[in-house]
């Protein structure tokens, strides 16, 4: 993919299927990728959170990288999770993913350690120099410890070091960000329930664990808003959607829910890694009972 070719739509951020002994299940890896592409989706990403990343090896995740990439084969862009702990092992993962073609970067803040606002903007303005694909800045707060504040990403932005960000906090942030820096940033929403206030506020893009079940719904949800405008229909979409959203972003258990409703829709990919546990039979039941709501099932 050309780096000039502008990254937005639905990005199915891929599970990652393993075996019951926890292997990766790389025939799994396949048909699952091909599923959700058939399904509609623009792209996918390899090596997200909801792909388990940070549960790898570093043999893993690299072979994981490279088998998505090659069976993807062109068919849609891939984004890589590149991200680290450290700014020197997030630039290595950066251009390991850029030499295998990635048409982009999901990048994390660091994790774990605490850092201040000035660091964090080092850090993004680091990678983004160190590579020639788009790097997309993902705030998850939560899991990181740090904050993107918006207005680090907004220096960014004016620096011309990134045009892509990933959100996850909430839509007030949404708003400042797209009414500061309009068209030179496109906004992806990253939880799937918010995917509704994104589109309508102007994001263009979303990176959705939930489209590893129901990527048509995500694409038609999109469609509706961002191609169609067509906000009344979207809107009875969304509130059949909304319930198993925010199943999908169950706080500390939404791999396990998303893995539960591949399962559930007739694409198992296997168990989550240990220290996660897999869903409950009432939680897969809960799942059933809301994709027979969608008419998915």
């Amino acid at each position: 993919m050309r780096t000039n070719e502008k990254i937005e739509g639905v990005y199915c951020v891929l599970s990652t299927p393993f075996k019951e002994d926890e292997s990766l299940d790389e025939a799994r890896l396949r048909s699952h990728i091909d599923r959700v592409i058939e399904g509609g989706v623009d792209g996918v990403i390899i090596s997200g959170s909801t792909g388990e990343f940070a549960s790898l090896s570093e043999e893993e995740r690299e072979r994981l990288i490279k088998i998505g990439t090659e069976h993807v084969n062109g068919r849609v862009p891939v984004v890589v999770g590149s991200m680290a702990p450290s700014t020197r092992e997030t630039i290595r993962w950066s251009k390991f993913a850029e030499d295998l073609g990635a048409a982009g970067l999901l990048v994390v803040n660091p994790y774990y350690g605490s850092i201040t606002d000035e660091a964090l903007y080092q850090h993004y303005k680091a990678v983004a120099e160190a590579v020639n694909i788009p790097v997309m800045p993902y705030n998850n707060t939560d899991a990181s410890g740090n904050d993107l504040k918006p207005e680090i990403i907004n220096r960014l932005v004016d620096e011309g070091k990134i045009a892509y960000v990933k959100a996850c906090v909430d839509s007030r942030r949404m708003q400042i960000i797209i009414g500061h820096c309009g068209d030179r940033i496109t906004l992806f929403v990253g939880v799937d329930d918010l995917l509704f206030q994104c589109f309508t506020l102007g994001g263009v893009g979303c990176v959705s664990g939930g489209s590893n079940v129901v990527p048509g719904v995500v694409k038609r949800l999109y469609n509706l808003i961002v191609k169609e405008k067509n906000i009344e229909a979207a809107r009875e979409l969304w509130y059949k959607y909304a319930p198993l959203a925010a199943l999908f972003e169950a706080p500390r258990v939404w791999i396990p829910n998303i893995k539960a409703g591949c399962e559930v829709i007739g694409d198992p990919i296997g168990p989550p890694r240990r220290p996660l546990l897999p869903a409950s039979d009432e939680v897969k039941e809960e799942i059933r009972r809301l994709l027979k709501n969608l008419g998915a099932l």
